[in-house]
């Protein structure tokens, strides 16, 4: 890995793998999470992956990525925590593959400077057309989060956990602002996301001059970022609220949110990326094999801890009779973690999935990128090879340490 600062708050990061025979490039903009923007930073990337000014249609754009070989190009948004990312990610094959001798590296980084810095306009905004169709489709995703009950349920508890903190702004915005954006606002919001975001740039690929040089000539003149990465913020203790929602289905849902009492340390990570995998995160957990196998009281019965917001989320599938029931297991099971033996067959068969898993982060170019851009919010840069020798250290006390910070904060329930 080789990584360099080549503007201000503009930080790029060489990723090489001799595994693939692929490159990948991406730019990810980090600002603050405000809800005010959500919903404009929900429809930017896709109304940008349109096309852009050499190719100003979806058709020209499509045209252009098939003559590269087949590359692909697509424009995401993520929260983390109490920041947004937009990301514009190109891939394509390695430079020795091409045919002709091409740089297509070079070529990918062109493309991809062109849709950020070059994106098609009209009357000073985007193109009234492109937004609103882009407008449509995310009204209906919106719209459609209540076909999924799973993560229906899952989201409305977490709104209630998060309240009106930065961490809990939706990923998608907000519906009763779709329709109130213009082509000009959503291009003010585009110039403030260019001028005041942090910047990573992740390259699947050997250090390359000529593509360090393209950077840094279209990042120059750059000020200091206005907006920082926001560090992880712990929601309060409080007493346990509960919700319930009636609706006509057949399997009734159940989620439970908790929170730590306080920031874990960065050893704490690692004794609570243990901890939640043993408590529901394996087909081993205790949450799997009592609360779904032993006691049937579920369909499924999952734990996930956030260590950028320091919460864990636990949800089920259940039948509507069964939904205390599974409330109060889930309770005992933690309870009995932190109060009770945890064998070594236990910790050990845990331990060996997590090992798994951190190798298979070097399996794919997302994984690796992804992997490091989580890392550098962080701002810990610890590689998976360092993580499994940290998980491989973890120890049973250790394990009951960290979920004992585990509060209860809502229980969310959705049923006849």
């Amino acid at each position: 890995m080789e990584r360099q600062t080549i503007q201000n708050n503009v930080s790029l990061t060489f990723l090489p793998s001799d595994k693939f025979k692929r490159n990948r490039i991406s730019i990810s903009f980090i600002v603050p999470n405000e809800k005010e923007k959500a919903t404009m930073y929900a429809v930017m990337p896709t109304l940008m992956e349109r096309g852009y000014e050499d190719y100003p249609d979806m058709c020209m754009f499509s045209k252009k990525l098939n003559a590269m070989y087949g590359s692909e190009f697509s424009a995401t948004t993520a929260v983390v925590g109490q920041n947004r990312i937009l990301r514009f990610t190109i891939q394509g094959i390695k430079n020795e593959y091409c045919i002709n001798g091409e740089n297509l590296l070079a070529e990918m980084t062109d493309v991809l400077l062109g849709v950020i810095f070059r994106p098609c306009m009209e009357n000073g905004g985007f193109i009234a057309d492109w937004l609103e169709v882009e407008k449509v489709k995310l009204r209906e995703e919106i719209e459609g989060e209540i076909n999924e009950k799973r993560g229906y349920c899952i989201k409305n508890a977490q709104r209630k956990f998060f309240g009106n903190h930065k961490n809990g702004v939706e990923r998608l915005g907000y519906l009763e602002d779709v329709d109130g954006i213009s082509p000009q606002q959503l291009y003010n919001c585009y110039k403030e996301l260019i001028s005041d975001s942090i910047v990573e740039i992740m390259v699947t690929a050997d250090a390359d001059e000529t593509i360090k040089e393209k950077f840094a000539a279209a990042f120059a003149g750059r000020k200091k970022a206005a907006c920082p990465v926001l560090p992880v913020e712990i929601m309060p203790r409080k007493e346990v609220q509960t919700y319930s929602e009636s609706m006509d289905i057949v399997q009734g849902k159940v989620c439970l949110f908790y929170t730590v009492e306080r920031p874990l340390t960065e050893d704490e990570r690692y004794h609570m990326l243990v901890a939640s995998s043993i408590y529901g995160g394996t087909a081993s957990s205790r949450l799997f094999k009592n609360v779904r196998e032993k006691q049937s009281l579920c369909y499924y019965c999952a734990a996930a801890y956030n260590g950028f917001t320091g919460s864990m989320r636990v949800d089920s599938g259940v039948e509507h009779q069964n939904c205390e029931n599974v409330v109060e297991a889930v309770q005992k099971e933690l309870s009995d973690l932190i109060n009770s033996e945890i064998t070594e067959k236990e910790i050990s068969e845990t331990k060996l999935v997590l090992l798994n898993s951190l190798d298979a982060v070097h399996d794919g170019l997302h994984g690796l990128e992804a992997w490091y851009l989580n890392e550098a919010i962080r701002g810990t840069w610890t590689s998976p090879e360092q993580v499994k020798e940290k998980v491989i250290a973890v120890t049973e006390q250790q394990i009951k340490d960290v979920l004992g910070l585990l509060h209860l904060n809502v229980v969310y329930k959705l049923t006849k």
